[in-house]
């Protein structure tokens, strides 16, 4: 005879149902300070509220979706790629972010599902496979008269 746990476990049918899937796993936490270095998060299914910018020993900085300027650049260079984004509220930020294999990451900032980007603190070397990896984020104040 079926125990009471079991019987509330049922379905209007009498059916159990099959177990759940476990979740996918969600990269759109910030990753542990000492996680393996990867360079940016995996796209978010949905739309994410905020870029933060890991800068390692310098900290982080975060940015609201929202203020993302729609002028931003992605060019190709001898020494890598460079990103080029604005962030205007009530000053204006302008965020560079060089590195390799950088073109899915800038897709994915305009589409609003990075939720983080890393900067490596190790040395710069070729992505293996096509994996991004970011050398440098800088971050500068704009002013709004030179703008």
């Amino acid at each position: 005879m079926a125990g009471l746990d079991e019987i509330l476990k049922r379905g209007p049918n009498g059916a159990v149902p099959k177990p759940e899937a476990a979740p996918e796993p969600d990269d759109s936490e910030l990753p542990a300070l000492n996680a393996p270095y990867q360079a940016h998060a995996r796209a978010s299914a949905k739309p994410v509220y905020t870029l933060h910018c890991l800068l390692g020993a310098e900290g982080c900085r975060s940015f609201g979706y929202v203020q993302l300027d729609s002028n931003s650049i992605f060019r190709a260079e001898k020494e890598g790629q460079i990103i080029v984004l604005r962030f205007v509220g009530s000053k204006i930020w302008e965020i560079t972010i060089n590195g390799l294999n950088l073109w899915k990451l800038y897709d994915g900032i305009h589409r609003h599902v990075i939720p983080w980007v890393r900067k490596s603190d190790r040395g710069f070397a070729a992505g293996a496979d096509g994996e991004a990896i970011i050398s440098g984020i800088q971050i500068k104040e704009i002013d709004r008269e030179a703008s």
